[in-house]
């Protein structure tokens, strides 16, 4: 129920500025001041009636696009105390705009419902913020986007599907394909997939799909269909995908790649690579590590609200050379309830 008290808090904010706008218009249309309507009244001191010229507009247009570019990151920290601040940074600017020729009562009105329009936009981001871009990997030529690749995507590209089987046969990794502990998916649409979202973390070897091509595992894989009701499998987007020490050997034997936002996950994983990647949702790095347990990147993509936006985790492990020893990228999308 989380999800609907926060959209339904946007859209009654939303209503309440509507009706500021409206309260405003009415009582300015209606108001009368010298025998005068207040909306036709001039509302500053300036003389000027001509049009305003391009290089005008550019002037005042350049200062607005400076203020939006700072209150941004002022905004991106939350706090009452900042978005006070941001208003004092934004409204200079466009007062100048606003008084740089002789404005009426129709003018404020505009001025007016434009402060409430910005005021909502900035409450509505403050409340349940924006969504994130869900990370990309590529392998060889093909992309991955979590929460948007569907199974039918890769297999259209020339993977496979193998699902574990409830009755496994535990076995050595090396027979993992050929044991009968994972069977090739047909593609028939014969497999419906249940209207649940799972969030598990997975090894290659015990992951509920495998990504295979040309009989190399390329990965363990989660899938996720729809909330409402069961979907092929087919049609379920990736959640999930993990890389580990099984597969690894496997997959560099056959100069199989994996980009993972543009950063080769097989070169040397440096901290200076890896933050310059990912910047701020570099959250977890080993600055001290004292076993091997230490060397690992956390990379995450959060936002305001869980409930409303999907967001996104990355781990990826790594030996003492810098090279990597396992990958896994994650997702996390809201309840229902």
């Amino acid at each position: 129920m989380g999800r609907f008290y926060l959209i339904g808090l946007v859209v009654f904010l939303g209503i309440v500025y509507i009706g500021i706008g409206f309260g405003f218009y009415y009582y300015m249309k209606k108001k009368v001041v010298h025998g005068r309507r207040l909306i036709d009244h001039s509302v500053n001191e300036q003389t000027r009636t001509d049009k305003m010229g391009i290089g005008e507009y550019v002037t005042y247009g350049s200062m607005i696009v400076v203020a939006i570019l700072a209150i941004i990151p002022i905004l991106s920290k939350g706090g009452s105390g900042n978005a006070i601040l941001a208003r004092l940074i934004i409204l200079p600017p466009i007062m100048a705009l606003f008084n740089a020729r002789k404005r009426t009562g129709r003018s404020m009105l505009v001025l007016i419902i434009a402060f409430l329009f910005f005021m909502f936009g900035m409450m509505a981001y403050l409340i349940i913020g924006i969504p994130k871009k869900a990370p990309t990997l590529k392998i060889n030529d093909t992309k991955l986007i979590v929460t948007k690749t569907t199974v039918g995507d890769m297999m259209k590209d020339g993977f496979d599907i193998y699902i574990r089987q409830e009755k496994h046969i535990s076995s050595k990794y090396s027979e993992i394909l050929s044991s009968g502990e994972y069977e090739k998916y047909s593609a028939n649409r014969s497999v419906l997939i249940k209207k649940e979202f799972k969030q598990h973390s997975y090894p290659v070897a015990r992951s509920p799909y495998l990504l295979v091509k040309n009989g190399v595992v390329i990965g363990g894989i989660e899938v996720y269909g729809d909330k409402n009701k069961e979907v092929a499998l087919e049609d379920c987007k990736i959640t999930y995908f993990v890389l580990d020490q099984d597969n690894l050997p496997e997959v560099r034997k056959n100069s199989i790649s994996y980009q993972f936002e543009g950063v080769d996950l097989f070169s040397k994983l440096t901290l200076e690579t890896v933050r310059k990647a990912f910047g701020k949702k570099l959250w977890l790095f080993p600055s001290n590590p004292t076993s091997k347990t230490d060397l690992c990147y956390g990379i995450q993509w959060s936002t305001r609200s869980d409930l409303i936006w999907n967001e996104y985790y990355s781990y990826i492990r790594f030996d003492e050379q810098n090279d990597i020893t396992s990958f896994e990228l994650s997702s996390k999308i809201p309840k229902d309830n």
